[in-house]
């Protein structure tokens, strides 16, 4: 049976390790699988998988943000047009009541095709 090396006081190199890590599995009867080389090929392996499924999420994520950005862009849209409409009612809510009769007249008129008693309306026939 061999003697057990005491640590050395000196940094050994990768060679030296693997060196070590082999003679003390066949010093125990044991062959190990793992290599410090294949122990960190693996972990390469493993942090690209992990990479890569980080940007695959990433990507889908963004998608996400897109659609829901153009979603409020829409909805802004819909705010901005209903605080005009709302803007106009208000004006139209506070008008004198002078202001307010000539309002009325002029919906009457122009929407609803009323006229004032003893009136006379001229209609264009020949569409010019």
């Amino acid at each position: 049976m061999k003697e057990n090396r005491k640590p050395k006081t000196k940094t050994e190199t990768p060679e030296e390790l693997d060196t070590l890590a082999e003679e003390r599995a066949e010093d125990s009867g044991e062959r190990s699988i793992f290599s410090p080389r294949v122990a960190i090929a693996l972990g390469a392996v493993v942090a690209l998988v992990f990479i890569v499924y980080s940007l695959v999420s990433l990507s889908g994520i963004h998608s996400q943000i897109r659609e829901r950005t153009e979603e409020l862009d829409a909805i802004k849209d819909e705010i901005t047009v209903q605080e005009i409409k709302n803007d106009s009612m208000s004006k139209t809510y506070n008008l004198t009541d002078s202001e307010r009769s000539d309002y009325m007249e002029r919906i009457a008129r122009d929407e609803l095709d009323f006229v004032k008693e003893g009136e006379r309306v001229f209609v264009n026939v020949s569409g010019e």
